[in-house]
């Protein structure tokens, strides 16, 4: 199960009025999308409609949450 990323980066600085959107492929499948924004870390899975809300949406503090209770 071979990963493939690919990063769009409005610019290589700090985030603020440009997402920054990282396609996730697994052998040449899309997986879904990460959308990373001041606000929020989005998931999208394949399919999924690009103009609605994603059910996959966490804040940072939420997201750093999850992160730790990972490791556990």
């Amino acid at each position: 199960m071979a990963h493939s990323i690919s990063v769009k980066i409005p610019k290589p600085i700090e985030v603020q009025n440009s997402d920054v959107v990282v396609v996730v492929k697994t052998d040449g499948e899309k997986l879904g999308t990460l959308t990373i924004s001041l606000g929020t870390i989005d998931w999208r899975p394949k399919g999924k409609k690009s103009g609605k809300k994603s059910e996959t949406q966490l804040t940072w503090s939420a997201f750093a949450t999850l992160m730790e209770s990972a490791r556990k």
